[in-house]
Parts: structure tokens; C-alpha cells; sequence
């Protein structure tokens, strides 16, 4: 880790259908590249059977190989929105390195993905998008408090990034930055739930449902419009999620 620089963990989603392909290798290169950082890793179950007691067992095996690797499992479909609040919530430090699991992280003539992230933490506060992506961004848990959580009204999978894109310019005047960083790759993969209703690619129809007909609506006067097609105003009201977590992070060195 570069000198002076505040420690982060790191969060992974992921789930049964990805396991050997992507999440056996990209935990491998992280703990290869970064041994003793912590890493919450949150697995998600099935929308509509049951949960594999095979992979249950192989990913906890695999899991107890690493040390400060830390599983939160769900025996039944969550939404993503769910998956990155717990995770961040679970997470010793500030700052998380927020992960999908269908990444590669390379080392290259001695220099690894992490020490670019570091460079970049150390340069840029709080929250970003890596190269443009919320498949991989640096979350700080502070502006998530006073932005609001990952709306976990949607359901399934997709827009949580947008619409916690659109309250986070809303609450601070500024967009989310992004900052390139090199030796990642984005595989992008279509692998998932059979359970769920799809919208585009893997996203849930759902979750866009939500957003454009409940939550918000398009205006041509004002309104922001961040990530989405048009600009939009907020139409549905925020409820609190996690109220009490500020006062776990002010208060827990008292105990």
C-alpha cells in the first residue's frame, strides 16, 4: 500500500453461475497483488429455487483459503442495491474498492492494478467511477450516508448506479468523477439468474420500470440528466435507510 495513504477494503458481488469462470480467479489475483487487505465478498442466492448447497460449500472453502476474507450470504435473490449498502456497511474502513466479480486484474512488468488505485486514492477524495464504470468505483461510506443509501427499491439488478448518480449531484452540485486506471479488464459477462425478468443485457426490467414511471419523471425545465436518457426530476421521496449508522461510526470507539 503507498506510504501515508488511509487503508480501504474491498467489496465483491457475486453469485453461483459465476464462481469458476470469474470469481475463483479475480479473488486469486486480488490476494496475489494485495494479500492482507480486506475483502467483503456478498453472495447472492437464487430469485427463484433454491440455494446450491454444493457451491455454498465450495465458495466457503475457497473463501477460508485467504485470510481477511469476510462472506455475507443471502439464501434468497437480493438486489444489487442490497448487496453494495451491505457490503459497504460490513467494511472496516471509509473508502471500498466496489467490485463486480466478472473482472481481471493484471500485474505487468512489476506493477499491478492496485498500485494504480492507490496512486489514484491517494490523489482523489472520496467517491469515483473507475474508467467510467460502476462495475469497479471507489465508494466512501461518509458521502453514501449524506447522499442516501443504494435505493434497495429496486428489486433486482440495474440503474442503482444511476440513480445514486443523479441524488449524489443533487446533494453536492458535482457529478461523480471517474479516473482512469490501467491493468483492469471488464469482461462483461451475460451470465446470469434465470429467475428474473430481464430488461437490457442482465438488468432487471423492474428496476426500470421503478425509476422512469414511479421515482422519476422527464422534464424539459430543469431537472438533471446524469446517467439517464433525459433529465429528469425526482417525483417519489427518499425514505432513510440505515439511519443509524452515522451514530455507529461517530460512537464505536466509546465502547
Amino acid at each position: 500500500m503507498a506510504e501515508h495513504l488511509d487503508p480501504y477494503s474491498v467489496v465483491i458481488t457475486t453469485f453461483d453461475k459465476r464462481f469458476d469462470a470469474f470469481f475463483v480467479p479475480l479473488l486469486a489475483q486480488i490476494k496475489s497483488q494485495r494479500p492482507n487487505i480486506e475483502v467483503i465478498v456478498t453472495i447472492n442466492g437464487p430469485a427463484k429455487s433454491s440455494f446450491d448447497e454444493g457451491y455454498r460449500a465450495h465458495i466457503l472453502s475457497y473463501l477460508a483459503q485467504f485470510p481477511q476474507v469476510f462472506p455475507t450470504m443471502f439464501p434468497s435473490f437480493q438486489s444489487l442495491a442490497k448487496m453494495w449498502n451491505r457490503g459497504a456497511l460490513n467494511t472496516s474502513h471509509n473508502r471500498a474498492l466496489v467490485l463486480n466479480d466478472d473482472l481481471e486484474l493484471k500485474t505487468e512488468n512489476g506493477v499491478s492494478f492496485f498500485d494504480g488505485l492507490e496512486t489514484a486514492l491517494a490523489s482523489q477524495a472520496g467517491t469515483f467511477k473507475i474508467n467510467g464504470s460502476f462495475s469497479h468505483f471507489i465508494l466512501d461510506k461518509r458521502e453514501l450516508i449524506d447522499v442516501g443509501f443504494f435505493d434497495e427499491r429496486l428489486l433486482g439488478l440495474g440503474e442503482e448506479d444511476g440513480d445514486f448518480f443523479w441524488r449524489f449531484y443533487k446533494k453536492y452540485k458535482k457529478e461523480i468523477p471517474s479516473v482512469d486506471i490501467g491493468l483492469i479488464d471488464n469482461v462483461q459477462s451475460d451470465l446470469a439468474d434465470d429467475g428474473y425478468t430481464k430488461g437490457i443485457r442482465t438488468a432487471s426490467k423492474f428496476n426500470r420500470d421503478f425509476l422512469q414511471t414511479q421515482k422519476y419523471k422527464n422534464t424539459l425545465l430543469g431537472g438533471y440528466r446524469g446517467m439517464f436518457d433525459k433529465k429528469v426530476n425526482q417525483i417519489l421521496e427518499d425514505e432513510k435507510q440505515y439511519p443509524y449508522e452515522s451514530f455507529y461510526l461517530e460512537n464505536k470507539n466509546k465502547l
